[in-house]
């Protein structure tokens, strides 16, 4: 429709031309395109905004023969409607002006500053926090009888991985893990009549996304390993190529060469109780019968969680539980533990009560993403790890010699991260602004040169009606 349009106009304006430039980069995606207070949707993506979004449809040309469909959302209220399209399951390219309308020299550059999608979202847009969000990648290799399927929660950074040689266990555990996006080969499709997979198949068309090279050198990248055999990768290649295209996704997608990612964990199936999609529904762990979550499932019944953190580890363990005797053992002690205690019990969940989810923080600020809100929310949840470390010495105290081997070994590798708590509580207001840039983040004092800078931008008048002052005075020069 909109080739149609674009065939019927005399001549593109400059405006337009950069729209269609950026268009094409990203074809598979809607363009929220920045044109001072508002983003703008032009032809079918404006067509398809309105529709799902239920605003209202315009057009930029109204007297032209050949009119432009077009609609708009004010940029500073843009997240509730980008949280409704990436719910449908659309992808959304945001276009950014990357330099001030009152220094450009005739067009205003614009740029896609990022590229949302269901799978890699780390804004708590569509975000539900004690669940994962999982982006999926599968390569099977026919001629070699063996595959790999590659999973990233990239709102926390955790990715792991599993390699096999039967194609149908990869697609069952596809199932298990409920991906938002699914990345395959270019040709490649879901194997409907076996397995019904929910995700959003994402096919990528470039050669170099599951390219074995590309691959292990991004892999090595990203955990900066010399070798795959550190990884646990070096016989398992199909797994390295699923790898690799999540890898390059998520380039393409955050703009930036380094996602910050966790520490690789390929699915060890020797540790691991295999439950298939079947077994999983018909005990309703995650879901009644009929399909839906909460009241009625296992995970309802048992999550007494109190923060995103822990709601996210119940689902993992349930998901995955242990098939070794030591881990199950291990974790036993340490509900008996606090089972035996009740007021323990309670002082440890006291605390817990106020911790903010500090994996997606953490991510969210090592993208540049945060908030000032955001920051502060880690401050306070840092400032809560002193109680827990002495709550949990007294568990240790109370044990009298039978100590849980899995708290002693917590309690040695505990980082309280003091330098970076005392950090944040010199930088940061009580009460942060929305946005960084209303001002006002920072106390005054933490930095000389801010606070200097501050005064200026605050009072820039008075100082130099102050140096006009001094200078007439000094010069004896009154009409100066």
């Amino acid at each position: 429709m909109s080739t149609d349009i674009l065939g019927q106009m005399p001549k593109l304006t400059p405006m337009f031309e950069q729209y269609m430039q950026v268009k094409q980069e990203h074809p598979d995606a809607l363009l929220f395109f920045r044109m001072g207070d508002f983003y703008e949707m032009f032809f079918e993506d404006a067509e398809i905004a309105a529709r799902e979004l239920s605003i209202t449809l315009t057009c930029r040309n109204p007297n032209s023969e050949a009119k432009i469909p077009m609609c708009g959302v004010p940029h500073h209220s843009a997240d509730g409607y980008l949280a409704q399209l990436l719910e449908k399951g659309y992808k959304i390219a945001v276009c950014d002006q990357i330099e001030d309308p009152r220094q450009a020299k005739g067009l205003v550059k614009r740029a896609v500053t990022r590229v949302l999608t269901p799978g890699t979202v780390v804004d708590d847009l569509t975000l539900t926090a004690k669940a994962h969000n999982y982006l999926a990648s599968l390569y099977w290799d026919a001629d070699k009888g063996a595959g790999g399927l590659a999973w990233v929660d990239f709102s926390t950074g955790e990715w792991s991985g599993l390699h096999s040689r039967r194609e149908t266990e990869l697609w069952q555990w596809a199932v298990k893990i409920a991906p938002r996006e699914l990345l395959l080969p270019a040709g490649r499709k879901v194997p409907q009549q076996q397995f019904d997979l929910a995700a959003q198949v994402t096919p990528l068309a470039q050669q170099s996304a599951f390219d074995l090279a590309a691959a292990t050198h991004a892999v090595l990248a990203a955990q900066a390993a010399a070798d795959l055999a550190t990884l646990d990768l070096s016989d398992k290649p199909e797994l390295v190529r699923a790898l690799g295209a999540l890898l390059s996704y998520l380039r393409q997608t955050q703009k930036t060469d380094t996602p910050p990612l966790g520490e690789f964990r390929p699915l060890d199936l020797s540790r691991h109780l295999i439950l298939d999609e079947v077994t999983e529904r018909n005990l309703e762990i995650f879901r009644r019968l009929d399909g839906k979550t909460g009241p009625g499932t296992l995970w309802h019944v048992l999550d007494r969680t109190l923060t995103a953190m822990g709601g996210r580890l119940l689902e993992s363990r349930l998901r995955q539980p242990w098939r070794e005797l030591g881990p199950i053992e291990r974790s036993q002690e340490v509900v008996a533990c606090f089972f035996a205690n009740d007021d323990l019990r309670r002082a440890l969940r006291k605390p817990l009560e106020t911790m903010q989810d500090m994996e997606r923080l953490a991510t969210r600020i090592a993208l540049g993403r945060a908030t000032p809100r955001d920051m502060v929310a880690l401050r306070e949840s840092l400032l809560v790890l002193p109680a827990l470390r002495s709550t949990l010495e007294q568990a240790m105290n109370a044990a009298e010699g039978q100590a849980p081997a899995e708290l002693a070994a917590l309690l040695k590798g505990w980082d309280a991260m003091a330098d970076l708590t005392d950090e944040l509580a010199r930088a940061l207001v009580e009460s942060p602004p929305l946005v960084i840039t209303d001002g006002g983040m920072f106390r005054s004092g933490y930095d000389p040169a801010l606070d200097e800078l501050i005064q200026l931008t605050e009072h820039g008048e008075a100082r130099i009606q102050e140096m006009l002052e001094r200078e007439r005075d000094g010069g004896g020069i009154a009409t100066l």
